[in-house]
């Protein structure tokens, strides 16, 4: 977990200021675009407690409109390199196809690499996939059907160093 230094506001060149958060601050933005319909207790996972946890939420004003939680995990595709895991991304729909991903996977990017973490990955939703390989992700394996949810998933894993540095002279937040 990021040091409390690490913790100060990052704003955007648009005000969009992402910073780390509790996880109370997060599962509202989860519940609403992750589990819609399900009981609210469907987005709290015993991960959430873990001292190693944190989140990243991303800030519009008061206004939480992305967010993505991380932990220690080792990665099936990179044995022996030291690894973060990410669940629970999430961007508000009002908010989407305006950069609030790629703004929270580049200051995890940013934390990561500051603790020596060389690898992020998840078990990305097959419908977020064009997102993540558009940042530089890459995708590994068949797939798999989430046995919670019913949708299906791919394994995608990055270099921490691929992250940060992946478009950062040409990239801007659209409005």
């Amino acid at each position: 977990m990021p040091s409390s230094a690490e913790d100060a506001p990052h704003p955007d060149p648009d005000g969009i200021v992402i910073q780390i958060a509790g996880v109370e601050t997060v599962r509202p933005l989860r519940h609403l675009v992750l589990r819609p319909g399900r009981p609210v207790d469907t987005v709290h996972t015993l991960r959430d407690d873990e001292p190693s946890t944190w989140h990243l939420a991303a800030f519009a004003d008061a206004d939480v409109v992305g967010v993505v939680t991380l932990f220690a995990d080792a990665s099936p595709h990179f044995p022996g390199r030291r690894a973060e895991r990410f669940r629970w991304m999430a961007v508000h729909p009002g908010w989407r196809g305006r950069g609030i991903g790629r703004l929270l996977m580049r200051r995890a990017a940013d934390l990561l690499h500051d603790q020596g973490v060389e690898v992020l990955w998840a078990q990305g939703r097959d419908s977020a996939l064009g997102f993540y390989e558009d940042i530089g992700f890459t995708t590994y394996g068949d797939g798999f059907i989430d046995p919670d949810t019913g949708i299906g998933h791919h394994i995608v894993a990055i270099d921490v160093e691929d992250l940060r540095s992946a478009g950062r002279t040409s990239e801007t937040v659209e409005s």
